[in-house]
């Protein structure tokens, strides 16, 4: 945006030194959208583009309202660490006349200022509407971001991804549970439960969690932790664990007969299933707590 504008400094505020002394990592980064959520209660849409300026990751914020000197106050902290290894930019707009402001950081003669700029020059004190512009030093680096971002539920800090970003969890101090689970956990505030965990997954990541079941009978934590839930009567969301389990049996071609006096299931080679509530296969008992819920 600011290749499309002509800004002009409307107020330079030098802002204290963070006493933060540990590396710069992408958790850190992670940390401050989750408290950008927090703050504006706004989900970011995340975009990065991957043909032309792909060292740049764009977190974009509708519908919100707020005072520049209540940011700075807020997260002017996190500048000061944070652009040490990231240029982070502030793009909005005016709340009434809508003209464009830019907000960044800047460090002079070893002083750091929180900067506003303005097309007309004049300070504006509050911005509707935002774009975070996080810059970095090259594509790998801001698409492992975008993968991060992507894993990230910003309300409760867990990382839902595919094990293949394990590695990258690692390099960047992100606490990962290592079990045997359909999906690689990572939490930005470490602090697992996993209520937390089951309640960050969404549809499509469920049904993936049946299909390893009743694909490859694969019984991973997830359901450990589903049948605890289920026992204790707080599972949320239950309706759509048994629509996703629904949607893998029909998937593949599973077969169910029920009656009054009966339970029949067959998989997809009319093969009979057999199940049974005293297994110590998690996932079998789960299937069976869905299906009769006495």
């Amino acid at each position: 945006m600011k290749d499309i504008h002509y800004f002009k400094k409307s107020q330079q505020e030098e802002i204290p030194f963070s006493k933060y002394n540990s590396d710069v990592t992408a958790k850190l980064l992670l940390g401050f959208l989750c408290d950008l959520y927090e703050w504006s209660r706004t989900s970011p849409y995340i975009y990065h583009d991957t043909i032309k300026n792909n060292n740049i990751l764009y977190a974009i914020y509708r519908d919100i309202t707020f005072s520049v000197q209540d940011f700075w106050q807020t997260f002017g902290d996190y500048f000061t660490v944070l652009h040490q290894r990231w240029q982070i930019e502030v793009f909005g707009s005016e709340l009434f006349t809508q003209k464009p402001v830019n907000l960044s950081f800047e460090k002079q003669n070893n002083k750091l200022y929180a900067v506003q700029k303005t097309v007309s020059g004049q300070y504006e004190d509050t911005i509707n509407s935002f774009c975070l512009r996080v810059q970095g030093f090259s594509a790998d680096e801001i698409n492992r971001l975008y993968l991060l971002c992507q894993a990230t539920n910003w309300q409760n800090g867990i990382l839902t991804a595919d094990w293949s970003l394990s590695d990258i969890f690692e390099k960047e101090h992100i606490s990962w549970l290592h079990t045997n689970s359909c999906y690689c956990y990572g939490s930005i505030l470490e602090n697992f439960s996993q209520e937390k965990i089951l309640d960050t997954l969404n549809f499509s990541q469920k049904i993936k969690v049946w299909t390893g079941f009743l694909k490859n009978n694969l019984s991973y934590i997830e359901f450990d932790w589903l049948y605890d839930e289920i026992s204790s009567q707080t599972l949320s969301n239950r309706s759509e664990w048994e629509l996703a389990l629904y949607t893998v049996l029909n998937r593949l071609d599973y077969t169910l007969k029920v009656s009054d006096t009966k339970f029949e299931l067959y998989d997809g080679q009319s093969n009979p299933c057999y199940f049974s509530f005293n297994s110590e296969n998690a996932a079998q008992k789960v299937l069976l707590k869905l299906l009769f819920p006495i």
